[in-house]
């Protein structure tokens, strides 16, 4: 900082940081080039090393992406092969048990589509979601023209559906 009164330069001695970042900073350092016209400020370049954690994630099923129909079809075709009838042990139900089972894996590794997420990707955000945020943008801008008319029913909407998204 330039001093107005004396021109004399001065260190700020306010820092906005945490402890933690104090082993992240590789250099810190002013740019008096960089000055601004009829400022007393220099810039501070801060360079710090930081790492953004990396979630490791396996291919997962993508249940969105799913042609529901060709699924039941296949499901249906496997279930169906062998003849219902009753069941008298425990074996055989055990036997039932692990060929449905048996078959609705094979369904599912042969009709739902793998997707490996990105590991920054948000996995809570929906595809409704990203319609509810366009709805609300378009609301807003909708708003902002009507801003003139406070009882325009658009406003009661923008808000309404705001608390929803």
């Amino acid at each position: 900082l330039q001093s107005t009164s004396t021109s004399n330069w001065t260190q700020p001695d306010n820092v906005f940081g945490t402890e933690h970042l104090i082993d992240a900073i590789i250099s810190c350092d002013m740019d008096p080039s960089m000055h601004g016209p009829k400022t007393d400020h220099i810039p501070i370049l801060t360079i710090l090393e930081l790492e953004a954690p990396r979630i490791k994630l396996e291919p997962r099923c993508n249940w969105r992406e799913v042609n529901w129909e060709a699924f039941d079809r296949h499901l249906r075709s496997l279930i169906t092969t062998t003849p219902a009838q009753p069941l008298a042990s425990k074996e055989e139900f055990q036997c039932t048990a692990s060929r449905l089972t048996q078959s609705i894996t094979n369904t599912i590794n042969t009709h739902i589509p793998f997707s490996k997420p990105c590991p920054h990707s948000k996995q809570w955000w929906t595809h409704q979601l990203t319609n509810l945020r366009d709805h609300v943008t378009e609301l807003s801008h909708l708003s902002h023209q009507m801003r003139g008319l406070p009882q325009h029913t658009c406003h009661k909407e923008l808000k309404a559906t705001k608390n929803l998204y």
